[in-house]
């Protein structure tokens, strides 16, 4: 009998500090293919999907966390921040 996983959390039910915290837009990429999800700011639990620079699709807080775990496993994978480069000066004791 196979063993059910629980799926792991989607990014916009993180909280801030925790250590997979991820800022907005969330970005699935998978080759050339981009997928971005973000939070409705006039309609609380909505969300916006748009696949690249298609049309943003309107859709409800069930239908993106679902949406969510079917592109994790058609191999879309979240796209982590850059970490921004600290350029350190050489320091001459002179």
């Amino acid at each position: 009998m196979p063993l059910k996983k629980k799926p792991a959390p989607v990014p916009w039910d993180i909280n801030v500090g925790d250590d997979n915290y991820l800022k907005e837009p969330w970005i699935l990429k998978k080759g050339k293919e981009f997928i971005t999800i973000e939070t409705d700011r006039h309609n609380k639990g909505n969300f916006y999907l748009q696949k690249d620079d298609e049309k943003r699709l309107s859709i409800s807080a069930l239908q993106a966390k679902m949406t969510y775990h079917q592109l994790i496993e058609f191999g879309y994978k979240l796209q982590k921040p850059r970490r921004k480069k600290i350029r350190t000066q050489a320091i001459s004791n002179e």
